[in-house]
Order: C-alpha cells, then sequence, then structure tokens
C-alpha cells in the first residue's frame, strides 16, 4: 500500500547535504516529490538525522535550499528524506520540474 502523500518523479540531479556539522556531502537525488526526495550517497546517515539539503535542479540558476529535511530510511547507500519546513511558497521550482518531468514520462 502506498504511504506517499505525493507523487514521486524520477530526477537525477547532484545535490550537497550537511548534518548540522560542518562537513558539506556531495550526493545524488534520485526521486523527488513535493514532500521529500530519494538520495544516494556513499556517506553513511541514520534514521532520524535531521540534515540541510541543497539539490541543483536542471535550469535553475541557484540550488533548491531545504533548511529542515529528516532521514526517514537507508538501504544500500541510499537514503529518503521529508522536507519539514518548506513553505507552499517556496514549491515552485519543485513543482515546474514535476510538471515538465511527468509531461517528458508520457511522451510515447
Amino acid at each position: 500500500m502506498e504511504r506517499r502523500q505525493y507523487p514521486r518523479v524520477p530526477v537525477c540531479c547532484l545535490s550537497k547535504f550537511s548534518t548540522g556539522e560542518k562537513t558539506v556531502v556531495d550526493a545524488v537525488v534520485l526521486d523527488l516529490s513535493l514532500g521529500g526526495c530519494r538520495v544516494h550517497s556513499i556517506a553513511p546517515v541514520d534514521p532520524g538525522t535531521h540534515l540541510d539539503l541543497q539539490i541543483a535542479l536542471p535550469n535553475q540558476p541557484v540550488p533548491f535550499v531545504v533548511k529542515r529535511a529528516m532521514v526517514r530510511w537507508t538501504r544500500h547507500r541510499q537514503f529518503g528524506v521529508s522536507f519539514m519546513s518548506l513553505r507552499p511558497e517556496e514549491l515552485g521550482p519543485l513543482r515546474r520540474l514535476m510538471s515538465s518531468a511527468r509531461a517528458v514520462s508520457m511522451l510515447p
């Protein structure tokens, strides 16, 4: 049974995250929704970890920044993140990316 509130869209976006320490870790976002994303990274994280996330969205001059996200699950160098602090007015770049990605996935 699907528990997600928002549909996910497959993407491949470079990203960086930090867990409150000064260390910034490179990662790749593999899928994305308005409520969270799936991330691939060689750096281990634990469920419940809070982190800041920057995502380089296509055709955007600056990274999309999530100031507060929480790791929900981890598996084989991937982890799921839920966005904890996004306001509706901050979702514009995500909405545009998801609309274009869904349109491309519907092409024959």
